[in-house]
């Protein structure tokens, strides 16, 4: 494939993106679904056709909230979320556009325990969260790059009750689409540059007269393939793009969060399978909380 085509093609795509970003933001008004920082190293690189199982483990722990200003509210918050996530993928031998075809259903298993000591707030909850299917999913393939495209949906599948700061669920309809790509600077793709950004249109709260505001993220990773290992850093950042709308909302305000540190891959060919590990440090969060995350995801082909 030609630089020009190649260009053409992505220009293409991103056109694509952004006018169906714009038509489901059409009388948009915050409650995201999509755990930022689970990709990262090559997480716009779509694996070939196969079928594969992928479980992410997540460890996060946060003892700091945040107003609008990225001041610290003293409420004794303490939040620790352990999550436990199956997905099961399938990429196709089809083609379109000339990108392998594919789709996948992620379940999330979700312990939440949360507590505001000031407040008289300690509850904890353990369940299934929402549920994501993705029937849609492009992966490109180039000499130097991957490039990625999908479309899903979250499903109000997990418990919710609005009196319970520890439901495992959200309540609401979830849109995502995502795209992103990975560049390899040396032919031999031993070093690599990845960002993937999700767009979230929320749908209204089936309980409250509420729908969030949309949500945007990005994940990045930086790495250096060293044998089996895959070493570097990645990251994230997340914005509300939209204020909160319906007369159950209680803020205007838009919350946004970074977070970065290291992570390492490890394959482990005889099983066709791999290990990942990350933890990131949080930082810059406005109007939400702040705190540490552990990944430990691991990965296998069929």
């Amino acid at each position: 494939m030609n630089l020009c085509f190649f260009v053409r093609k992505l220009g293409a795509i991103l056109f694509l993106f952004a006018a169906l970003v714009f038509l489901l933001s059409v009388n948009t008004a915050h409650a995201q679904n999509y755990g930022v920082g689970s990709e990262g190293i090559k997480g716009a690189t779509l694996p070939g056709p196969g079928y594969y199982y992928v479980m992410y483990n997540q460890l996060y722990s946060a003892d700091k909230v945040t107003d609008k200003d990225g001041d610290e509210i003293h409420n004794g918050f303490d939040l620790t979320t352990v999550a436990n996530v199956h997905r099961f993928v399938w990429i196709t031998d089809k083609k379109i556009l000339g990108a392998d075809y594919g789709m996948n259903l992620i379940v999330p298993l979700v312990n939440v325990d949360i507590e505001m000591s000031d407040l008289g707030v300690d509850e904890s909850s353990f369940g299934l969260g929402d549920i994501n299917l993705e029937p849609f999913v492009l992966g490109w393939h180039g000499p130097q790059y991957d490039y990625v495209f999908g479309l899903s949906m979250y499903f109000p599948t997990g418990s919710y009750d609005k009196n319970d700061p520890s439901s495992t669920g959200k309540d609401h309809y979830d849109i995502m689409l995502s795209t992103g790509g990975t560049y390899y600077p040396d032919a031999a793709k031993k070093w690599s540059v990845s960002v993937l950004t999700r767009y979230e249109k929320h749908l209204k709260n089936r309980d409250l007269d509420v729908t969030y505001g949309d949500d945007f993220s990005l994940d990045w990773g930086v790495g250096k393939v060293v044998g089996l290992f895959d070493v570097g850093v990645s990251g994230y950042a997340h914005w509300q793009i939209t204020a909160d709308d319906g007369d159950d909302a209680t803020s205007n305000d838009k919350d946004s969060i970074m977070g970065i540190g290291p992570e390492v891959n490890y394959a482990i060919p005889s099983i066709k399978s791999q290990v990942k590990v990350k933890f990131y440090k949080e930082f810059n969060a406005k109007d939400t909380t702040e705190g540490n995350a552990l990944w430990v995801t691991f990965a296998k082909a069929f």
